[in-house]
């Protein structure tokens, strides 16, 4: 039999289509996927949040031990939000300070160096230090603080907001109470949202530092 080529198609001809049940059983496996992916993505975020409060307490004690080791006065230094591009808001290292003028500048070694103590570590999970103000907090926190120190990062000008231990391992810089707010954060503008909440308030981590011996504590939100 021959087959007319311009013959019209059969209107009951069927296109090859996915069932109903076949589309309800993919959105359940799907539902039950993003289910149990949730508490890889909560564990996550809360094993940033520790990683990021064990870097701070950590820079704090090292900081302190090297004052009183030393003889000579060491800053914990956290870049200005948009100083230092990526480290802005979310890096911390310790430098060798002295003050002159009234401010603390980095003390630096025979070859005219500033003597930075260690790398930039830049706190995990898109974890930022923020103000008061972006976490809703009544406590201000370090980076409330007009205390800054001026340094270079990669041929270009730093600020640095800063806690500065002295060669008795008190802090003397700040003056005022020590608490740093740490929380996941996003851009927004010239400043940071963070980016996690519970019933519509920031999640974040508020820590206080004792003036005269460095240690901290966990202070409820």
């Amino acid at each position: 039999m021959r087959v007319d080529p311009y013959r019209p198609a059969t209107k009951n001809r069927r296109v090859p289509a996915f069932s109903l049940i076949e589309l309800l059983t993919v959105i359940a496996i799907i539902a039950v996927l993003l289910v149990a992916a949730m508490p890889m993505f909560s564990n996550s975020a809360v094993n940033a949040s520790q990683a990021s409060r064990e870097i701070v307490k950590a820079h704090l004690q090292q900081a302190r031990a090297h004052a009183i080791a030393s003889g000579s006065s060491t800053a914990v230094a956290i870049p200005v939000l948009g100083s230092g591009g990526e480290l802005g808001a979310r890096a911390i290292s310790l430098f060798e300070v002295e003050k002159a003028g009234g401010t603390y500048t980095p003390a630096k070694d025979a070859n005219g160096d500033e003597l930075l103590l260690q790398r930039w570590e830049t706190l995990p999970g898109n974890f930022h230090f923020l103000t008061a103000s972006q976490v809703s907090s009544g406590k201000p926190t370090i980076v409330d603080s007009a205390d800054t120190l001026q340094t270079n990062y990669k041929g270009k000008a730093l600020t640095c907001h800063l806690i500065v231990f002295a060669p008795n391992g008190q802090i003397v810089l700040p003056a005022s109470e020590i608490n740093i707010a740490l929380a996941q954060a996003a851009p927004r503008g010239n400043s940071l949202a963070p980016t996690r909440k519970n019933g519509g308030s920031p999640v974040f981590d508020l820590i206080q530092v004792n003036r005269l011996t460095g240690r901290t504590r966990s202070i409820q939100p």
